[in-house]
């Protein structure tokens, strides 16, 4: 018994369907494809000759018949021409044409019945043997005219059904030929496509691993050639994004390591008690100036990382700019009396839609900036005059950076840091990217003499 349920679970377990995967190459689906439309139109062909051929062929005897007999009765009257042209389309169109008065129609006595049965202008087609002996078809056309003829017109069939074993045997030979000649073509054709395929999925893949191939390209005239286009722009694109994005958190961690050194050094100091009373004052001072400052460059982390994010939405509203510029002299007016700097102002009435928060650092670092960056003693002026303003200060020496470089982030000019200005060098990146976001126009001029920041605050069309 236990032999008999071994060899029972033997014989389930190989019924059991085996599932091997079948994995085909893009080579071999277009090959296959291709070759299996050639077949299928191979097939269709000797479908329809199969089943139509010879419907077609009487339909188009019909209609060689029917233009035949027209003929036959323009020229009834014109006895010389009408001769000329029956000995005509009988010898070119492979017909037999007889035109007899029917009182006078000795011969074809067999038909008179089918005369006999049409009415005048009547006309009949009939498929079949002549004598019912012959085994050969044919088609007839029969019409008594008015004019007391009765005309016949036959054609045989035999033609079509030799021609129908030729088609077929014609056929074959086209199809292995042409199975043939499309397996070779389809098998070069399918070889390149796959080379440039796989030519493109390599590149991915080095880009994948961070490797960023320099230049990706093909020249197939075709939507590969745009694919490696559009892959080579996009590994330049990741690789100065990437390097980008080192940098940055390099030099934020550069930023955030000095400040946070300075407070655990303090903190400790202060904790041992190894700092003087009189000192204690300093030092916590100082602390509170590191703790502000570390705040300040992760707001304005944040803030960059946010706007800088594809899914973020920007919530606008009405705001007056002169009450904004007015609130954010107010907020740095300790600037403008450490440093006795005279802040000289011109500001219309402006309202405007945009973000209120954003636009709010905007203009504080815009003025922020003025007040550290201007000599100590010296003028700066904000002008607010229709859609535009104008913050423009002196400066201590000229500037040889390139204007764009200080938009980028942690960039700083001579200035800062020759006069050891505290700043992270975040500012002008966060108010480009805000003012690009409200698609407001600025320019940045930098003169000997001077560092002007204009704003355009009028949406292009």
């Amino acid at each position: 018994m236990t032999v008999i349920l071994k060899v029972y679970e033997e014989l389930v377990m190989s019924l059991n369907p085996i599932n091997l995967p079948l994995k085909l190459n893009f080579f071999k689906k277009l090959f296959l494809l291709t070759i299996g439309i050639v077949f299928l139109t191979i097939i269709t062909s000797f479908i329809f000759n199969s089943f139509f051929l010879d419907k077609f062929y009487i339909y188009r005897k019909k209609q060689n018949i029917t233009e035949i007999r027209n003929t036959i009765v323009k020229l009834i009257d014109e006895k010389d021409k009408l001769k000329n042209y029956i000995h005509f389309a009988e010898d070119n169109f492979g017909v037999k044409i007889d035109l007899n008065f029917i009182q006078n129609n000795r011969s074809h006595m067999n038909n008179r019945k089918i005369y006999n049965s049409l009415k005048v202008n009547e006309s009949t087609f009939r498929i079949g043997e002549v004598d019912g002996t012959s085994g050969v078809m044919f088609i007839r056309y029969y019409e008594k005219l008015s004019n007391g003829y009765m005309l016949s017109i036959r054609s045989s069939m035999a033609v079509i059904a030799k021609h129908i074993h030729d088609i077929f045997i014609f056929n074959i030979f086209t199809a292995f030929f042409s199975l043939f000649v499309s397996g070779i073509l389809v098998s070069i054709f399918s070889k390149k496509i796959n080379r440039n395929i796989m030519y493109l999925k390599n590149s991915a893949k080095k880009i994948a691993k961070l490797e960023y191939p320099s230049d990706i390209s093909l020249s197939s005239g075709d939507e590969l050639e745009e694919l490696a286009h559009s892959l080579n722009e996009m590994s330049k694109e990741l690789s100065f994004a990437i390097e980008n994005l080192k940098l940055f958190v390099s030099n934020a961690s550069h930023e955030l390591k000095t400040p946070i050194s300075v407070l655990c050094l303090y903190s400790q100091a202060l904790a041992r008690d190894n700092v003087p009373d009189e000192r204690k004052k300093d030092y916590y001072k100082t602390m509170l100036e590191k703790s502000l400052e570390m705040r300040t460059l992760t707001e304005s982390l944040l803030t960059l990382s946010k706007i800088n994010s594809p899914d973020y939405r920007m919530i606008t509203q009405e705001i007056e700019v002169k009450d904004l510029i007015i609130n954010s002299l107010e907020q740095f007016d300790y600037i403008e009396f450490e440093r006795n700097i005279t802040v000289l102002t011109k500001l219309s009435k402006l309202k405007i839609e945009a973000n209120y928060n954003l636009l709010k650092i905007a203009i504080n670092n815009l003025v922020q900036n003025m007040l550290k960056y201007a000599p100590i003693d010296s003028d700066v002026e904000i002008v607010l005059d229709r859609d535009t303003i104008i913050f423009k200060n002196s400066i201590i020496k000229s500037i040889n950076r390139k204007n764009t470089d200080l938009f980028e982030p942690f960039q700083r000019g001579e200035n800062a840091l020759d006069e050891n200005t505290e700043g992270s060098g975040l500012g002008l990146s966060l108010v480009k990217k805000i003012l690009e976001l409200h698609r407001f126009k600025y320019n940045l001029d930098i003169n000997e003499h001077y560092f002007i920041f204009k704003i355009i605050m009028k949406k292009p069309d």
